[in-house]
């Protein structure tokens, strides 16, 4: 879909795509540690690659066919279909947000954000809406809505295996957490977005590209380092709330796969923060999920700004309230006594 811009655009968002301090930052950290993973112990260094591989694939895989989709039409049929063209800026936001969070929930976090973001870019042209606010805003919902089945992160499938819970126990303890993380969510962020000027589009595209696979490299290069230094994992211990903060944390600092990978919780109280950690806790810090770099990549190529410091401040004031509300959920769910 191509956007009436100035000429000069798209070259000045390529030069400043190639002075992302962020990213060259990320990569730095990247190629560190994989050399530091090496010299301690190349085995382990191996197996760990081998291990972090298989969901770095499937990502890619899910961005070409993402790239494959905008090409053949399908977002723009998509976001003609469920945004209003007319009504309240608010509903418009609240609606890609919606569709953010089901997506994450019923399909794959992954998935949402390379179908939402293009929805999300349409929406703001459409609509005069700041693409800016919306890309930061479905970042965050991707992330907090990724915990309501097994499927729906590949970290939960990670701590799974740790913790074993089935299909059916889990989805119990799950829906409610669920329901009022996003009640606490859609609310405030769809207000947020759809309070302020129009973000200006810069690119030539709204869509999605297969550029955003190159932000998977120094992210794999980052998780499977940690995971062999980490070697044998890292037990998390205290009371629910410490165990949370402390896997937050860790998800934050590391990214949440190789958090997820490395942590060993104990019991489904332990299970429930490493699963909490992962998904809603990344949204404190842009590197926190391999997603959220993902909508960054996806933004910036269509000219947008997902900053690092707007992403930061909305996901402090929002992430209290979501794991509060997620706690209460489990309380009342009988998973916390």
């Amino acid at each position: 879909m191509q956007l009436i811009i100035p000429k000069n655009s798209s070259k000045s968002a390529k030069i400043a795509s190639s002075r992302d301090l962020l990213r060259m930052t990320i990569w730095a950290a990247g190629v560190i540690l994989a050399v530091i993973a090496t010299a301690m112990g190349p085995d382990a260094s191996a197996q760990a690659a081998r291990a972090t591989a298989g969901p770095f694939a499937t990502l890619a895989v899910i961005i070409v066919a993402s790239a494959l989709a905008d090409r053949l039409g399908a977002f723009r049929i998509l976001a003609s279909a469920l945004i209003p063209a007319r009504g309240p800026k608010t509903a418009s936001a609240a609606a890609v947000l919606a569709l953010t969070a089901l997506l994450s929930a019923l399909v794959n976090l992954d998935v949402a954000v390379v179908v939402a973001m293009p929805v999300a870019l349409r929406a703001a042209l459409r609509r005069g809406l700041s693409a800016d606010r919306l890309a930061v805003a479905v970042a965050l919902m991707a992330n907090a809505a990724s915990f309501l089945l097994p499927t729906s992160n590949i970290t939960n499938l990670l701590l799974l295996g740790r913790v074993p819970l089935g299909s059916a126990a889990y989805l119990g303890d799950s829906w409610l957490p669920w329901i009022l993380v996003i009640a606490t969510t859609l609310g405030p962020l769809a207000w947020w977005a759809a309070r302020a000027p129009a973000g200006q589009a810069r690119a030539v595209t709204a869509g999605p590209s297969a550029r955003a696979m190159l932000d998977l490299a120094p992210m794999f290069l980052i998780a499977s380092g940690i995971r062999a230094l980490l070697g044998p994992g890292l037990a998390l211990h205290g009371s629910f709330t410490a165990q949370l903060a402390v896997g937050a944390l860790l998800a934050c600092g590391t990214s949440n796969l190789p958090a997820a990978a490395a942590m060993l919780p104990a019991g489904v109280p332990g299970l429930w923060a490493a699963i909490l950690a992962t998904t809603v806790g990344p949204n404190l810090l842009i590197t926190g999920s391999v997603a959220t770099l993902i909508c960054r990549r996806i933004a910036r190529d269509a000219g947008a700004r997902l900053t690092v410091w707007q992403f930061s401040v909305i996901g402090v004031a929002l992430v209290p309230a979501q794991l509060a509300a997620a706690i209460i959920g489990l309380r009342f769910g009988g998973v916390l006594t």
